[in-house]
């Protein structure tokens, strides 16, 4: 039996009131989690409406990835959507026009902002992502999508433009003249295009998608240091935006050494040996020094 969802709850005050800026009602739910072992499982919940992207969605989205990766107990963190689809986009029966309501998903606490956080991210893309929900899904670290989805940047289409920093991000996972193709023409592909170039590592059938992001998701849980994951996140997206190899490559040393004073290398030498599952002596928490940088 699958753990029951938890109830998304606005954490402090000021969340509240930006939920309420929404003009949702407090109690109405459009993300759901639950938990499997070390694995968070984030839903996009409104099935009725192919889950259609809302600023209430974003939010409470934005709060259920900040509220996993406080908790010690969850390793990896697995997105996906209810029912059929990831996600068709925004939800065109709101007024997108209204600038205190759109305003709400403005990049205004990028420390909470997916590539930031200490847990990594998968993206279960179980069926058609468009648009918005689409340029959410980039955002994760890893993505696991269906051979038969259909997914589109179809921003230009609509007479607007790419977002969330999806022409920063493009350009850098599939090459510019891919990027500038998607971005620009806003036509549709399926999954096995994208994985194809690049934008996803693991491809599956519909019904299997939800259960290949999990099971990744967990051997990762079980297998890989928590500190050495998040070292290995957190460098990895500074090194995109460094030109400087020789200083990329003393910092990953300088790092690197850092984590075996952790002793994280002879527990996972100890566990090989052993066959056993690791038992780690770090958590996703564990500060990096900043005299490492």
């Amino acid at each position: 039996m699958p753990p029951a969802a938890r109830q998304y709850e606005p954490r402090h005050p000021y969340h509240a009131t930006r939920l309420q800026n929404t003009g949702a009602p407090m109690t109405e739910r459009h993300v759901t989690v639950e938990q499997q072992g070390r694995v968070g499982l984030v839903f996009l919940d409104r099935p009725d409406r192919r889950n259609s992207y809302t600023p209430l969605m974003a939010l409470q989205l934005q709060e259920a990835l900040v509220d996993f990766d406080a908790d010690p107990e969850v390793s990896v963190i697995v997105v996906s959507g209810r029912g059929k689809h990831f996600g068709v986009g925004a939800d065109l029966d709101m007024n997108w026009r209204d600038e205190k309501t759109h305003g709400v998903e403005t990049l205004t606490e990028p420390e909470k902002a997916p590539w930031n956080l200490n847990t990594p991210i998968v993206a279960a893309i179980n069926g058609d992502a468009i648009g918005v929900s689409l340029t959410w899904a980039m955002q994760a670290d890893i993505r696991v999508v269906a051979d038969s989805a259909r997914l589109a940047f179809s921003f230009n289409r609509v007479g607007i433009m790419p977002d969330r920093g999806s022409t920063w991000l493009l350009p850098r996972l599939a090459g510019f003249g891919v990027a500038m193709d998607l971005l620009l023409t806003g036509r549709t592909i399926d999954g096995t295009e994208f994985e194809r170039r690049g934008l996803a590592t693991h491809i599956a059938t519909p019904e299997d998608v939800l259960k290949v992001a999990v099971e990744l998701a967990t051997d990762m849980a079980e297998h890989c240091a928590p500190v050495s994951m998040t070292a290995t996140k957190r460098l990895m997206y500074e090194f995109l935006e460094s030109t400087d190899r020789v200083a990329a490559y003393n910092r990953e040393r300088r790092t690197l050494t850092w984590i075996r004073t952790c002793g994280e290398t002879l527990r996972g030498i100890a566990a090989f040996k052993e066959k056993r599952a690791p038992e780690w002596g770090t958590t996703k928490h564990t500060r990096i020094p900043a005299e490492l940088r």
